[in-house]
This record gives structure tokens, sequence and C-alpha cells, in this order.
């Protein structure tokens, strides 16, 4: 299936943008959803326009992608091509966590603010 996953990486001052695509069996397709996926989560909110637009448009437009290849069979023994290992699932990858710094830090501030306007 014609399908494009990408990655999105926000640096304080500049904006990085990857994109994989082309014809994906299952097991090819999870991986690379996995590793871009959490390539995103890790590196794509570090700056305030990724953190509210790009860095979340990024992940959505990934679970869209990986629920159309969800829907493909298993490739069957003697497909030509290589294949990648879809290795552990997004949220058992420690790397994806880091996302939680910055979504914490936008809390702390919101819960600070509020706290002292009372």
């Amino acid at each position: 299936m014609d399908v494009a996953f990408r990655a999105h990486r926000g640096l304080v001052l500049l904006l990085g943008f990857r994109r994989t695509d082309g014809p994906m069996c299952l097991t090819c397709g999870l991986a690379i959803h996995r590793a871009l996926t959490a390539h995103t989560l890790a590196w794509g909110w570090w700056s305030p326009l990724s953190l509210f637009v790009f860095a979340p448009l990024t992940l959505v437009r990934n679970v869209l992608a990986v629920r159309r290849v969800k829907r493909l069979p298993a490739p069957g023994p003697g497909t030509l091509g290589p294949r990648y290992d879809p290795g552990v699932p997004v949220r058992r990858r420690p790397r994806a966590y880091l996302a939680l710094i910055p979504v914490l830090g936008e809390l702390f501030m919101v819960v600070t603010g509020l706290s002292r306007g009372m």
C-alpha cells in the first residue's frame, strides 16, 4: 500500500521535517511508523511552534497512515524485497517518553500561573 510516514524535529530556532513514503507491507509500515513516531515524540516538541502545531499534526498523520497499514495482511513466505523488524511498540520505547518533559513544563507553568492569579 502506498503510504507516507513523517517525523518532526522542533529545535528552539529551527524546524526539521522528514518523510518516508512508498509502497509498504504490514511489517515495514509498522517498523517505519514506530521509528518516526518515537523520533517525533522525543525531539518534536522543543520549540513553541512545534509544541502546539507541527508535532501534534505529525503524530495525527502517522496514526491515520498506520491505520491503513494495519488493514493489510501479513506478508507471506517468499515475498520479495527487504523486510524491516517492527520492533517494540512506541509506548514501550523509552525515548518516546521524552515528550513528557515539555508537556509537564507547560502544565507546571499553567498551574503556577493559575495559583498566583487566585
